[in-house]
């Protein structure tokens, strides 16, 4: 029997059971996850970690996009992706997956802490995060955007990710929370650190720097956009946009067009 792994993100808890895992899988899980690492506790979710051979759960079609494909269903949620498919109950608080020997449970997570994200009327957020000054700045937009060029233009501060954030209301007021998640710089350190958050930007790619308003409705309708694995069922898209509505009532909004430099953060300054 191997130990159960318990790590925490954004303060909700999951106990990987690796006791089916080879060694190497074990050891590439515990690198990963090591800044969200805490002691095992009764009250965290219990996933089952299986490695399987075989073949693609979805074969891969030369130059499609990558797919992930989710199901709900009387509480429990059905997950399948190329070389990873499992189900995880909320309210039984267990699931399982299974894994590929060249695949890993990252797809499995991001889908897991989406909905949590739901639950609590938070949100999962493509973007890249920022901790500069103890103050939390969120980057966000579609593939192309240029969130990869701001974190690689923000190295010198904290990087909570540079794809994906978790923004979470505490008490009275918006935190943005790092993830073990990445996208295009797989070599930035997974911080597991949390800050307030004062500000929401668009990304626009652009020749100069400058700052511009967002109108309420747009600036909803932007960060929506930018929410994923969860907007394909009608009462989530709804929960979904009453946290946007929220969101972007309380903190800034505004689409930041920038050149290829660091200067764009003497202009948020």
């Amino acid at each position: 029997m191997n130990d159960p792994l318990t790590i925490s993100i954004a303060d909700w808890l999951i106990t990987l059971q690796l006791d089916e895992c080879d060694e190497a899988m074990r050891a590439r899980i515990r690198k990963w996850y090591a800044a969200f690492i805490v002691p095992t506790r009764s009250d965290a979710m219990s996933i089952r970690v299986d490695i399987e051979p075989g073949q693609e759960f979805i074969p891969f079609v030369k130059g499609g996009v990558w797919q992930i494909r989710t199901t709900i269903q009387n509480g429990r949620t059905e997950f399948e992706s190329h070389l990873e498919k499992g189900w995880f109950d909320r309210q039984a608080g267990q699931g399982r997956v299974v894994v590929r020997p060249t695949g890993d449970i990252e797809n499995y997570l991001r889908v897991l802490y989406a909905l949590f994200c739901v639950e609590s009327r938070s949100l999962l957020l493509h973007s890249c995060g920022v901790i500069r000054d103890e103050r939390g700045y969120v980057f966000f937009g579609p593939s192309g955007s240029g969130k990869t060029t701001t974190t690689r233009l923000s190295s010198q501060y904290t990087i909570l990710s540079d794809d994906l954030v978790i923004i979470k209301k505490v008490a009275d007021r918006f935190r943005v929370f790092g993830v073990p998640f990445r996208g295009e710089l797989p070599e930035a350190p997974r911080s597991n650190a949390v800050a307030d958050l004062v500000g929401l930007f668009s990304l626009v790619k652009d020749s100069r720097h400058f700052l511009a308003p967002i109108a309420l409705p747009e600036a909803v309708a932007q960060l929506a956009r930018c929410v994923p694995f969860v907007m394909a069922q009608p009462e989530n898209a709804r929960c979904v946009t009453d946290t946007c509505i929220d969101l972007a009532t309380q903190v800034p909004v505004r689409a930041m067009h920038f050149e290829k430099n660091e200067g764009f953060w003497e202009m948020i300054r």
